[in-house]
């Protein structure tokens, strides 16, 4: 199993719309297909003392080679529209992990 972790920078000023965004637009879409799994979205602690706030998004994919077709279409799509709709207010970072423990 792959966990697909995502964590965004978010401004103060669009703290609100982004997560509205997220649960609301991105996870359905995110997870239509099926091959993205299991989201958790999840508050970074201690991250606020910076002008913002960070946010982990984690999701299981069953490969790499899943994770990297979703990438390539679904998850291109959804980097597009978090740029369109929030510009530099909210920027991110990826992470690819393999689950060692539980298998």
């Amino acid at each position: 199993m792959i966990i697909y972790n995502t964590t965004f920078h978010v401004s103060d000023e669009v703290e609100k719309m982004f997560l509205d965004f997220i649960q609301i637009q991105y996870l359905p879409h995110a997870t239509a297909d099926g091959t993205m799994k299991c989201p958790i979205l999840s508050r970074v602690m201690g991250s606020a003392h910076d002008g913002g706030t960070s946010y982990a998004l984690q999701m299981q994919a069953d490969s790499v080679k899943e994770l990297q077709r979703w990438c390539l279409s679904t998850g291109k799509i959804l980097s597009e529209r978090i740029s369109t709709h929030f510009g530099s207010s909210v920027v991110g970072f990826n992470t690819m992990m393999d689950v060692i423990h539980p298998k």
